[in-house]
């Protein structure tokens, strides 16, 4: 154990011992293979080679599965209504996410529309729609989803392209600076942006490798 109560230090197995495939853990930093502990609540294995995460403490899928659907939910509402209002002179001007990025291609800046649209619309929507097949799959179905291999792998190809976060901190941005020159009306997206952030934050914080054993163990 190091000074962190919460934290645990692998060590790499060794190549004589002959112990089974379901008793090791690779690291997906450094591809160290360590040998699994049991760990306590609140409890986290890291790789002692390069400080990686390894695992956590099994976590309920139906919770994740919950946080997923809230997710999905806000997701839509986020998309569906205006992100601020803008007001000058008695003249009101609103848009959406979807909107903002039309008009980067009215401006002839399609670069910055194609980046919004991916990292903010079509990535974060592609990785709630797979976990919600995975997960659904599991929970309620009670069956291993067909393409559960091709799912986490283009889970894990896109997780780090998910920017909704990085969008909201570039919209407060723009709204402090537009607060002295027009009235700003923060919208209903704008909220939903928030909670997003939050709800993903939360979603990417449970480890792929996390869910693969646990639907493992669900379905042995």
């Amino acid at each position: 154990m190091s000074d962190d109560s919460n934290r645990v230090n692998l060590q790499p197995s060794a190549k004589e011992n002959r112990i089974s495939t379901t008793a090791l853990v690779g690291c997906e930093e450094c591809d160290t293979i360590s040998r699994k502990v049991t760990l306590a609540s609140g409890e986290r294995a890291f790789c002692a080679c390069c400080g990686g995460e390894l695992y956590q403490p099994p976590k309920s899928l139906m919770n994740l599965l919950a946080l997923v659907v809230t997710a999905l939910i806000v997701f839509v509402l986020a998309n569906s209504y205006p992100i601020v209002i803008v007001e000058l002179q008695g003249n009101s001007s609103e848009t959406t996410l979807i909107g903002a990025a039309m008009a980067m291609f009215k401006i002839d800046r399609a670069f910055v529309g194609t980046l919004i649209l991916i990292t903010t619309f079509i990535v974060p929507l592609i990785n709630i729609l797979l976990l919600l097949y995975v997960l659904s799959s599991v929970e309620i179905r009670k069956i291993r989803p067909k393409f559960l291999i091709p799912a986490l792998r283009l889970l894990s190809a896109f997780r780090t392209w998910a920017m909704v976060e990085v969008f909201l901190v570039g919209v407060l941005v723009t709204l402090v600076k537009l607060v002295g020159m027009v009235v700003v009306i923060p919208g209903i997206a704008l909220w939903a942006f928030a909670i997003l952030s939050i709800l993903m934050v939360a979603i990417a914080s449970v480890q792929l490798q996390n869910i693969w054993n646990e639907i493992d163990r669900c379905m042995s």
